[in-house]
């Protein structure tokens, strides 16, 4: 139960990140909104470390070099975001983000890559994937 509850946290958190992303870019540029996204949170987390006593952060070094790129990751993902939320709305810019994500965590849950364990995509699945698709094209017109 935790797990939805932190997943429909993040989809809320994901929009509402995307919002004002997309407004304090308008006014100082894309990737100067990233930069202020991924200090703000970059200070939080560091924050929230503090305040719950997390004290693991020898661990990072044990964290491959693949992995790291996550942060790298994020700069093109603020960037895009905004990108598309003032090109499409924020309505269909995050419809097309959870349909692209879906579609991806899809290939590598049936590939096994970074080590998940390997699913089979079967029918369900593509079914979900096309009701995704469509609902795409019911929100655009």
């Amino acid at each position: 139960m935790r797990g939805v509850l932190f997943a429909i946290a993040g989809g809320f958190f994901l929009t509402l990140q995307s919002v004002a992303n997309a407004r304090i870019s308008q006014t100082i540029g894309t990737w100067q909104a990233a930069t202020i996204t991924q200090m703000t949170g970059f200070i939080v987390a560091i924050l929230l470390a503090i305040v719950l006593r997390d004290r693991s952060f020898s661990a990072m070094r044990r964290v491959k070099p693949l992995y790291l790129a996550g942060g790298a990751f994020a700069a093109i993902i603020l960037f895009s975001n905004m990108t598309a939320v003032h090109r499409m709305g924020v309505t269909l810019t995050i419809s097309l983000f959870l349909l692209a994500q879906l579609a991806l965590a899809l290939w590598i849950d049936g590939r096994g890559w970074f080590g998940v364990m390997k699913r089979r995509l079967r029918g369900p699945q593509i079914i979900g994937i096309l009701m995704m698709v469509a609902g795409i094209f019911i929100l655009k017109s």
